[in-house]
This record gives structure tokens, sequence and C-alpha cells, in this order.
């Protein structure tokens, strides 16, 4: 399969007078799949070649032009795509290699490179069952995102047909999913005849093997269903197997959690496509509510009920009130004390005004918003943050960018307004404030480099690290040219104390640090799906002053300044909009008022 001589192209064609071919990566019904350099953005791309016995094995020669218009259409909708969890196309073009008189030109794809592993290597063999804790960390982590991803492709009026888990592809930990579309508009002599669809036949809603063409979403939902029953039991269809082509679940589901868990895999693979969910979105709200349970008996009680042990309902009804009892006292004393929730926290709005803050531990069952600036948005809603002397602030929904912001938005950025821009002395100034400094940010590391009128990001290894040296002149401009705003203090705490427990906590009362430069990805999220929060950088916040209600408050959140050992883990700081730090980024966020979700 190596093999040079059997290979379509060899290595160190250039495509397009732009793509270096640079390495074969495998081959497949379509045809062969390199890794490519592309010259004039220095990036590596992967570049799907597509066989000449690919087109030839469509039904009829006449066809073969209006087959690869068609099929040229679909995939410049897919470039339009701009998902996290879809894999991005960047070009489609052909070409005759070498130039030859007479030979027939090969069609290619290049679209983006993704060198680590497939869901795949997600899934235990043994499945997941019956540990619930490792079903919901797999389902939130990879199965949602993925979700997302083919909503995204339907949205498009587009079908997948061949979703599998080595056709999701893991950047990171993000799930990107890949080989879409590429059989919709053709017609092949027979299913037999495809290695692709044979490869595939196990993840196949029964209608597809009938009719291939008129194949529709409800086909990719019956695979996500496979998907699912897969990861959770550990079993693998073969052509053998009875349940080939059926509706699966599991066999003994033994809490109330994996009961619903097998009503959605049995709705999404049943094999009357009019009784699996009608939705990507309706899917997604299954599971979301299914994660919102909490663990019990198979026949819907909880795990332990007050009925079953009446002695305790006094012993209940005696704590409340004496909680109630002692409540009052308290706050008639001016003492409020610890709230529900999380343990209380303390922190400084300013250097000289210590508060006590707690807000409670929330789960988001709201979906994601992607925004112009490639950006994910997750929903935090809306809540009472509880201040010092009992004080309470409502703190109304918003969404919170996923990651801080980085090096490539950024310069992406500056390259759009660099009209507007004087740079000087390492200071890159617009509306005559800086903006960011440039310059190395620790020894060996300067991330953002300005060079015959261009910014960059220096080393392709650093576009996904958290800009940093960026002023609050330079955070809100950024924010703004997006329609969005940077977070105030109180929404900043907020949002990590009420999603502070995490996939992989750190220790309560401390932030997980992570070396610089650090991409945004490898950031820890928390229960929202928010990364970052308290971790590698500290993070630009503005507000207005509580005193004039006008002039804007810039500070810095996060944890790297503590001059003494402080419970909550972090602190908020008042600085200068036009000082540039080190170890301090940002984030966006926007109003949940002003998204249509």
């Amino acid at each position: 399969m190596n093999s040079s001589n059997a290979n379509l192209i060899t290595i160190g064609t250039i495509l397009g007078g732009k793509w270096i071919i640079l390495e074969f990566i495998a081959r497949g019904g379509m045809g062969e799949v390199y890794r490519a350099h592309q010259v004039n953005l220095n990036r590596d791309v992967a570049i799907k070649i597509i066989s000449r016995q690919w087109i030839e094995s469509i039904e009829a020669d006449d066809e073969v032009e209006t087959t690869l218009q068609r099929f040229q259409r679909e995939v410049q909708a897919m470039a339009g795509i701009n998902h996290p969890n879809v894999l991005q196309i960047f070009d489609y073009d052909l070409e005759t290699i070498n130039g030859k008189k007479g030979g027939k030109p090969l069609h290619y794809i290049a679209m983006e490179f993704i060198p680590g592993d497939t869901l795949r290597e997600t899934m235990s063999e043994e499945g997941f069952f019956p540990e619930e804790g490792l079903t919901r960390e797999w389902v939130e982590k990879y199965f949602l995102p993925t979700l997302n991803g083919v909503e995204a492709i339907h949205k498009k009026d587009i079908v997948h047909r061949d979703l599998k888990p080595e056709n999701i592809l893991l950047d990171g930990s993000i799930p990107k999913i890949a080989d879409f579309g590429l059989s919709r508009s053709c017609r092949w002599k027979g299913v037999t005849q495809s290695v692709d669809i044979k490869g595939t036949l196990m993840y196949m809603s029964p209608e597809q093997l009938a009719d291939f063409r008129r194949t529709d979403h409800w086909a990719d939902i019956y695979s996500l269903g496979k998907i699912l029953y897969e990861a959770v039991t550990g079993k693998i269809s073969t052509v053998s197997d009875p349940s080939f082509f059926k509706c699966v679940g599991l066999e003994k589901p033994e809490t109330v959690f994996f009961n619903e868990i097998d009503q959605i895999i049995r709705r999404a693979t049943a094999e009357n496509k009019n009784n699996r969910f009608k939705s990507i979105e309706e899917f997604r709200s299954a599971i979301l509510k299914t994660l919102a349970i909490s663990e019990q008996r198979p026949d819907g009680k909880s795990m332990w009920t007050f009925h079953e042990h009446p002695k305790w309902i006094w012993t209940g009804i005696f704590i409340a009130l004496l909680s109630v009892l002692m409540m009052t006292v308290w706050h008639l004393l001016g003492n409020p004390g610890k709230s529900p929730g999380l343990p209380a926290q303390k922190v400084s709005l300013t250097a000289d005004k210590p508060i006590t803050a707690t807000a409670p531990a929330f789960v988001n069952l709201k979906k994601p918003v992607y925004t112009k600036d490639n950006s994910t948005f997750h929903y935090v809603p809306a809540g009472t943050l509880l201040l010092h002397k009992g004080r309470r602030i409502d703190v109304k929904a918003f969404y919170m960018d996923e990651t801080p912001v980085t090096n490539l938005q950024y310069v992406s950025f500056l390259n759009k307004i660099k009209n507007r821009l004087v740079v000087k002395n390492n200071a890159v100034i617009g509306d005559k404030k800086i903006w960011l400094m440039l310059g190395e940010v620790s020894p060996g590391y300067e991330p953002i480099i300005y060079k015959n009128d261009e910014f960059t990001v220096k080393h392709p290894g650093h576009t996904a690290c958290p800009v940093l040296r960026v002023t609050a002149f330079g955070a809100l401009a950024y924010a703004r040219f997006y329609g969005e705003r940077l977070p105030t203090e109180i929404e900043w705490i907020y949002a990590y104390q009420g999603a502070r427990a995490s996939l992989n906590p750190a220790p309560r009362g401390s932030c997980e640090q992570k070396p610089l430069p650090t991409p945004v990805i490898l950031l820890t999220p928390n229960r929202l799906g928010i990364r970052g929060l308290n971790q590698c950088i500290n993070e630009w916040t503005a507000s207005s002053s509580m005193k004039t209600n006008k002039s804007m408050v810039y500070s810095i959140a996060g944890n790297s300044w503590q001059k003494e050992k402080n419970p909550a883990g972090y602190s908020i700081i008042n600085r200068q909009p036009w000082e540039s730090f080190e170890e301090v980024g940002f984030r966006c966020v926007i109003d949940a008022a002003a998204i249509n979700n």
C-alpha cells in the first residue's frame, strides 16, 4: 500500500503550484490521502486524490461530468461550514500530473490535516457499561461534539452516509468529522463493488443498503446510534451478527441512566426511519436530559427513599427547622456565613476590598454557539452571586468563549484592520492606544511578529496558544470588532465558581497550572465546557464603575499575582487598560439575549 509505484502521485509532486506532497497516508475506495505542505500559508494540509477507478465506477459514462459537477458543488458547500467538529475543506481542484498530453486530470481536495487518533481510540473493547461515570464522560467529551458537527452538516442539506469511528478524527480531544458526503450524488454499479461501502456496513441503515442514492439524514442518525451502542457495550456488529441492520439496545440496563441510554440507542437505530429521532437536535436533547438524571433504580425510584425509612422523616423535619432558626439568628447578627452550594470563596475585586462570593453549581443543557472569529461559546445560565455581608448580585445568562483568544485569532484580527494600526518600538497601536506588545513573552517564545506589513505567528505550533501581552484596550477592540464584549469580574467569578467541577478537577481551593506556551485545546474544560478559567494565564475583565456607572474599570482575573495564599485560588486586581503583561490574555462573552438559540 505504501509503495510509491502503486500510488497515484509521487512524493515531491506540486499540485496547484502551492501543495507540495510530503507523505502518503492512506488509500480508500475513492482514492488516496497524502500529507502536503501549503507553501504560501506555511502550513501542513491533507490532500485527497480522487482516483480514476472511483470515477469510472459511476453507472454511465455520459453522467461522469454531471456527477463531478455535483460533487464539486457539494465540496464547496462543505467548505462553507465553519464548525469546530467538522474537518475544514480549503480547496477543490484538478490537475494533470506532469502535464502529460492526453492525460486525464486528477481531482483533489485540500483539507485540514489532523495527525491524531480517531474516535475508535476513545472506545473500550469491553464497553463502558455498567460504569456510569465513564459513559457520561465519553458522551460529554466526544459524542455530543460529534452530534454538533453532524447537525452543522445537515443544516447544509448534506448527508454524510459514512459515519463511523474511523471517520471521526481527534484534534487533541476535539472530534472532527471527516470523509463527509463523498458519495452523496454518485450512482454506484452495486454496493458489493465498493470497498468503501463494504467497510461501513456495520453502521449502515437498512434503507441505505436498499436505496443508496435516496438516503437522507435519518441514515446518519442510525449510524450515530450504532456508534453509541458500540461505545457503551463494546460490541461491534459483523455481517454474521443477527442484529445486522436491526434495532439494537442494552440487554440488562441496571439504572435509570442506562435505561434512558438504552431507549436512546433503540430509537436512533429503529429499523423504520420514521420511528427514529427526527433531527440531531432532538437526539442531542434526549442525551442532555439523560445526563441530567441522577443515579436511580431501574424501577424509577431513588436508590434511597424516605417512605422506606419513616423514622428519618421526623429527623429531617427537625434538622430543617433547626437550620432555619440558626440561619435567622445568624443573619440578625450580621454574619450570613456560607450559603448552600459550593464553599465560600474569598477573592479581591480590588487590592483593598476583599469580598466573599459563592455561586451555585450548575450544568449546561443548551447547545453552544459559533461566532465569526471561529470561536465556540458556551451558555452560562442566570443565577445569583452571594457577596460579602449578605449582598447578592443577580447575574443574567450569557455565553462565554470556550477558550482564551489565540495567537492565530488575534493575528487574523490585526491583519483585517492593519490600515488603522501603527507599529512602533514593538508596540501595536490602534486608535492612538497600545493594543499589543510584540517581542518575547518568555525566553525563546516570541509568538507574534510583524514583517513585510503583515502580522504572523512566528512558529506554526504556537498558533493555538493564548495571545499574551495584549492590553485591555487591545482586548476590547477585538471583542467589539466581532460583536462581543469582555466579561465583567462578576461574570468571570460566577462562571468559574458555578462550573468549577471539571472532568479532571484540580484540588479544591487551588488552580491548575499549565506551562507556557500551551495550546488552548489542552486546557481542562469545566462542566460547561469552558476551558482554562484560572489555569495557565490571567484574563482581562471590564465593568462599569460602581460610582459613576460610566467610566470603565479594567481588572485582571486569575491566580499568578497572588501575594499570599488565597483559599479561593484566584484574585481580581484592577489595572490600567494600557498595561501589558506576559501572563495576561483574554476571552469574550456575549449576552444571552443577543443569541437566538
